[in-house]
């Protein structure tokens, strides 16, 4: 019975998590301004990457739209990353907050959840679906192993 309950309360804290709002600092648009450099592995060459610089990505409750595609969205997770969990879940790649010009002691991470898609040819990825918000006009997106910065478009 007792396992019974903790599985139900898993459930249930992970059903929370992906009924989150879309964060209201990440709604609008954002333009891909440049690649951050990384030491990770990628699966895009360098000039695959560079394609998605000054791209713009717009992000709105239930939907965000890419290069002309509108990608319905499932849910939406939110938490905190400090630069401990974020270089312990990253610990194959040696990746650090730090490396991507975040220095806060915290930073919110957004994934949205979307069906797999293959927008890009090369993967199920869609550029913009993992988000840290690293500042009121900045964001930090990865696809394929690369992670760019977005700066916000002003209106």
């Amino acid at each position: 019975m007792r396992r019974f309950q903790a599985l139900a309360v898993i459930m249930l804290a992970t059903t929370a998590r992906a009924a989150d709002r879309m964060p209201a600092q990440l709604a609008g648009s954002w333009r891909i301004a440049r690649i951050l450099p990384t030491k990770n592995a990628a699966c895009w060459s360098a000039e695959q990457a560079a394609k998605l610089v000054g791209s713009t990505l717009t992000y709105r409750t239930g939907a965000m739209r890419w290069q002309g595609g509108e990608v319905p969205l499932l849910g939406v997770v939110t938490r905190l990353q400090t630069p401990d969990t974020f270089a312990s879940e990253n610990a194959s790649s040696q990746l650090q907050l730090a490396d991507l010009k975040i220095l806060s002691a915290s930073v919110t991470e957004v994934d949205l959840q979307h069906e797999d898609m293959d927008i890009t040819g090369s993967t199920t990825e869609v550029p913009g679906d993992s988000v840290l918000l690293a500042g009121p006009n900045r964001i930090v997106v990865s696809a394929c192993g690369v992670y760019y910065e977005a700066t916000r478009v002003k209106r």
